[in-house]
């Protein structure tokens, strides 16, 4: 009985093994038929992944800002699609996992507010995920920059690729090694708070790829050091400035057309240009075009080469910074008009430097006719000047010169028996520099002028001739 049992069992497993052994190539079958189902249905898996990534990246909008949703993390704009996309299916969680692209987030955050444990570790996650990207940083109206959220962005700064600092503490700027942003390209620092007493910032220093630079502080004095060297576009707002000094600036090839809103900067006090480029001709004037400087006094604007000058960009300058007393211009290449124009509206000049910037004999003629006081003049050009020095290249007219400095020229005995005092301030300085640059010699004077000129020397007036 036993050998029958045995043979009966052996039997029945033999059969339940042809069974499953049937069944396989079906099962294997259905399964096949399924996946010819579920790609006729969804087409985009037969795409390529790099396709497939393309079409997620249009569609997720990386370029949108990661910041904490009211409610919770996951329905933050800039991360709520990549993670739909994720949840799709094992593919496309895998073809998101592994590409960087879609969570190179700029992250903006407001660093007072307190953060979940769930917020900081969705933005260690994509942070980690978009490597080895640069990535914006935007950081807003904090109190603290020892915070758990800031750790960890300041973990990350070798990858930061722009920053903002908006009302900001920027002493955690300062604990950074030099090499820290290596990937940095744009800055943008805010702060109100006075820096004028604190240790400088000189991370930037380190950081080859910067190139743009925009900084409003209350008190900006040097405690921000830059690159100056490399960078290509520079934006300053520091509305308590008193003096601004720029050097080695290029020209617009070609004069703007449209006009940019005014800036004011109402404290400036002394501006000095210096245009250093010597390959071709350019426009400066539009650097005064929407500047309002009403505490201007003194302006000096040097040129390494002809520029061109327009009267309307200096004239509306002029209108908005009413309180020049010393401007100093050479170089620039100015008409019979513009000098007419630049006088008349610089009612308030009292010391005036003109350095080879006529383009040719008659404006250098006008400018002096124009200095020449007439008691008959209803309108008195420039009545405060009491300094001028011209230096004048293609020569001038003596005669005119000789008018304009014993037309402004009292002694003190002459000015107690006047009845009433003139309208124009006396000179108190006279320069006149005939040299020319290419040759080194210019025109020379003639021996009554010289005479007169030594009489006025000996009557008090400070004169110079160089020929």
């Amino acid at each position: 009985m036993d050998n029958v049992a045995s043979a009966l069992m052996l039997v029945h497993s033999s059969a339940s093994n042809f069974e499953s052994m049937a069944k396989e190539p079906i099962l294997v079958a259905n399964v096949a038929h399924v996946e010819s189902q579920i790609q006729v249905i969804s087409p985009i898996r037969k795409l390529p992944a790099e396709l497939s990534v393309e079409i997620f990246l249009i569609v997720v909008e990386v370029g949108t800002p990661w910041n904490e949703s009211p409610l919770r993390t996951s329905t933050s704009p800039a991360l709520r699609k990549v993670l739909a996309i994720s949840q799709v299916c094992a593919h496309w969680r895998q073809l998101a996992c592994t590409t960087p692209q879609l969570w190179r987030f700029p992250v903006k955050l407001n660093l007072k507010k307190v953060r979940s444990d769930s917020f900081l570790a969705t933005t260690k996650t994509f942070l980690e995920r978009s490597a080895p990207h640069p990535i914006p940083i935007l950081l807003v109206d904090q109190t603290s920059v020892t915070s758990p959220v800031a750790n960890l962005l300041f973990e990350f700064t070798s990858r930061w690729k722009s920053l903002v600092f908006h009302n900001a503490q920027i002493s955690r700027l300062r604990k950074l090694p030099m090499d820290a942003l290596k990937s940095l390209v744009s800055v943008d620092i805010k702060d109100r708070t006075d820096l004028s007493t604190q240790s400088p910032v000189k991370v930037f220093l380190g950081a080859p790829r910067l190139r743009t630079v925009s900084v409003a502080v209350l008190k900006f004095t040097d405690r921000i050091h830059l690159p100056w060297s490399q960078l290509t576009r520079l934006k300053i707002d520091c509305t308590n400035i008193v003096t601004a000094d720029f050097s080695r600036l290029i020209p617009w090839s070609q004069r703007p057309i449209s006009s940019a809103p005014v800036v004011q900067l109402a404290r400036l006090e002394s501006l000095s240009l210096f245009y250093a480029l010597e390959e071709e001709e350019g426009h400066i004037t539009p650097f005064f075009a929407p500047l309002a400087l009403p505490s201007l006094i003194a302006l000096d604007i040097r040129s390494g080469i002809e520029t061109s000058w327009s009267s309307a960009d200096f004239t509306s300058f002029q209108s908005r910074s009413t309180n020049i007393e010393r401007l100093e211009i050479g170089g620039s290449m100015m008409t019979p008009e513009n000098i007419v124009s630049l006088l008349t509206n610089s009612t308030n000049l009292v010391d005036l430097t003109l350095d080879n910037c006529f383009d040719g004999f008659g404006a250098a003629r006008v400018t002096m006719a124009s200095l020449q006081y007439s008691s008959t003049q209803n309108v008195h050009v420039v009545p405060r000047l009491q300094k001028v020095s011209i230096a004048v290249r293609f020569g001038f007219d003596e005669k005119v010169l000789e008018r304009m400095i014993f037309s402004r020229w009292w002694t003190d005995a002459q000015l107690a028996a006047l009845p009433i005092l003139p309208p124009v301030a006396r000179w108190q300085k006279v320069t006149i520099d005939s040299a020319d640059d290419a040759e080194g010699e210019g025109q020379n004077y003639g021996e009554q002028f010289v005479a007169k000129a030594a009489q006025l020397t000996e009557e008090g007036l400070d004169i110079a001739l160089h020929w």
